[in-house]
């Protein structure tokens, strides 16, 4: 009987899961970004242009950065004449409608980002 010795890199597979999670993280919150202020109210396009700066997609950190995002996210009527698919909880609404589409795009991103 031959005997077999495996033996594993254990900080090459948890680099290449790391490389793999923050190409995920990255490739999936630009989308998020970019569906979510697909919904979001907008009037001057302050609120949309605060996500672009104050957001941090290689963090997964998504922020709308103005005095009134939060009231904005949660109430009123959404004014449809500049943003024909305004909605309140605009990321939710993104979510519900776009999910499925950032799960495949995690799961593609996350290989790729593991060189695989």
């Amino acid at each position: 009987m031959a005997k077999v010795t495996v033996k594993i890199d254990h900080g090459r597979v948890a680099a290449k899961i790391k490389a793999g999670a923050d190409a995920m993280i990255a490739a999936v919150s630009e989308q998020a970004l970019t569906d979510c202020n697909h919904y979001a109210k907008r009037d001057q396009g302050a609120l949309i242009e605060s996500s672009e700066t104050a957001s941090d997609l290689r963090k997964g950190e998504l922020v709308w950065d103005t005095p009134y995002a939060e009231k904005q996210y949660y109430t009123g009527a959404p004014s449809l004449a500049v943003n024909i698919n305004a909605s309140i909880l605009w990321c939710e609404v993104a979510h519900a409608t776009h999910g499925e589409d950032w799960q495949k795009i995690a799961q593609k991103s996350f290989l790729e980002g593991m060189g695989t």
